[in-house]
């Protein structure tokens, strides 16, 4: 879709959306905060394009007396639960940018974001560049690295005492996968209609990759990670080093964010760690 006018007051309630208007200048009046550490709403990689403002924090279930008190001419939702009935309640207070046709909730490639939410804010050829600039330096780690080709890679989260795996949907392994890397078999086997699956204990082993990325839920460090998570410890990746774990938390949460904004960030964070594992 596409406004008439250009939007003065844009509510981003999509968990990354607020990343692609950062990009494009604008500075949201609300925004998804995806963790409480993020002070001002934004993960680092995007904080200095707030200048001083700190927009509103949202948190589903939305309040929507908050909504409606912020005046948005344009509510962006595009990195969405997909629930018909917030949808529905959010176009009440303004026109809404909803979940991408034909996408499911955390499925939402970074491109097909950035795309909806520059049209819709007018900003369409600038959106078009941001994802020209994102595309070339993805395809510049694969270059730059060879070795990443056809070399297995499995993304796990370590969440209250449970571990769970990312699917080939997901937007984390839509990022790593641009590389040149591969899902792993059992990623692979998990199809395509989830973006991510619990894990028992006892089926760790099938996670096994030429690589395994290791995400902390509450950020914590890897020694407590492998004390508290001992399946992730025991498996043959950590024993055979080929277990990526990145100390500095911002760079998991910024995988999780796949954006325009936060790719450069796990590029230039990330990318070191699985070289080094791979070489």
């Amino acid at each position: 879709m596409t406004v008439e006018a250009a939007p003065t007051r844009v509510l981003s309630l999509g968990r990354t959306d607020h990343d692609v208007l950062l990009a494009l200048g604008i500075v949201p009046v609300g925004v998804f905060r995806f963790v409480p550490t993020m002070e001002r709403g934004v993960g680092v990689w995007a904080e200095d394009r707030l200048g001083d403002t700190t927009p509103e924090f949202f948190r589903p279930p939305f309040n929507f007396e908050l909504v409606g008190q912020l005046e948005p001419d344009l509510i962006v939702n595009v990195q969405s639960s997909g629930d018909d009935a917030e949808h529905e309640t959010l176009v009440g207070y303004g026109t809404t940018v909803g979940l991408a046709k034909g996408c499911e909730p955390n499925q939402v490639p970074w491109q097909t974001s950035t795309e909806l939410i520059s049209r819709a804010v007018g900003k369409g050829d600038e959106g078009a560049e941001l994802v020209s600039q994102t595309r070339a330096a993805l395809d510049a780690v694969g270059r730059d690295n060879p070795g990443f080709a056809g070399k297995t890679v499995s993304i796990l989260l370590a969440y209250s005492g449970k571990v769970g795996i990312y699917t080939v949907n997901d937007t984390r392994m839509q990022v790593v996968t641009a590389w040149g890397l591969t899902p792993s078999p059992y990623v692979e086997s998990l199809g395509k209609d989830d973006y991510f699956v619990e894990m028992s204990p006892e089926r760790m082993a099938d996670a096994d990759a030429d690589v395994v990325i290791v995400l902390s839920q509450q950020g914590s460090p890897r020694d407590d990670v492998m004390s508290e998570y001992p399946q992730i410890e025991r498996m043959a990746a950590n024993a055979e080093g080929r277990m990526v774990f990145p100390e500095d938390p911002n760079i998991g949460l910024a995988l999780s964010a796949a954006s325009v904004l936060s790719i450069p960030y796990v590029v230039d964070g990330l990318v070191p760690l699985v070289a080094e594992t791979l070489a």
